[in-house]
């Protein structure tokens, strides 16, 4: 079996087959020769092309890092933004008692939280480039920075989030090793306001 392609680059000018190729060969070979060029293809947005700073890196005007995007469990997506200052100090939880509080929107705990969890009410009065509207995370919130923007946090304490778990407990973050536990509310932890946005 022969096959002769001969290349006069950047265009293909003959090509010959041999007497024993196959003629399904033949025809594979020649709709390949004759296929228009493929499309282009547009490669995902980097932080220039949306006018978001990459993760880690200070938001002017936003009031803080941006940790990355943030999906809730019903699917809206939003921009999360860490108050930029190591943390805003520690302070208990909340007093004991069964809390119906979300695994995912710090901004809705907080509002609930306010009067009576002073780490929730320590986050809520935080300030920064005008910006009024921070909270305590939720407890994927805080995974999320955890996960993306570890550095920017300190690893000698755990850092509260505004999600509680049972009559007594609510859960916390160690950025030493990346850990969510569980703890009594009585502690005092870190507290590092967040903020989002909706593109």
């Amino acid at each position: 079996m022969n096959l002769t392609i001969h290349l006069n680059a950047p265009a293909l000018t003959s090509v010959q087959f041999g007497a024993g190729l196959p003629s399904m060969a033949s025809s594979f070979i020649a709709s390949l020769l004759n296929s228009p060029e493929p499309e282009a293809v547009t490669a995902a947005p980097t932080p220039d092309d949306t006018g978001r700073p990459a993760i880690g890196e200070y938001w002017p005007g936003q009031g803080g890092i941006y940790a990355g995007d943030f999906r809730t469990g019903d699917g809206t997506v939003y921009g999360l933004i860490v108050a930029t200052e190591e943390d805003v100090g520690r302070a208990r939880w909340a007093p004991d008692g069964e809390r119906d509080l979300s695994d995912w929107d710090g901004l809705a705990n907080t509002a609930a939280l306010r009067k009576d969890c002073p780490a929730a009410k320590l986050a809520a009065d935080y300030v920064r480039d005008e910006h009024t509207d921070f909270y305590l995370p939720a407890r994927r919130e805080l995974q999320l920075a955890a996960a993306n923007v570890p550095d920017k946090f300190g690893d000698d304490s755990y850092y509260w989030t505004s999600t509680s778990r049972g009559e007594y407990y609510a859960w916390a973050v160690d950025f030493e090793d990346g850990d969510t536990l569980s703890r009594n509310r009585h502690f005092e932890f870190r507290v590092r306001p967040f903020r989002r946005f909706i593109y």
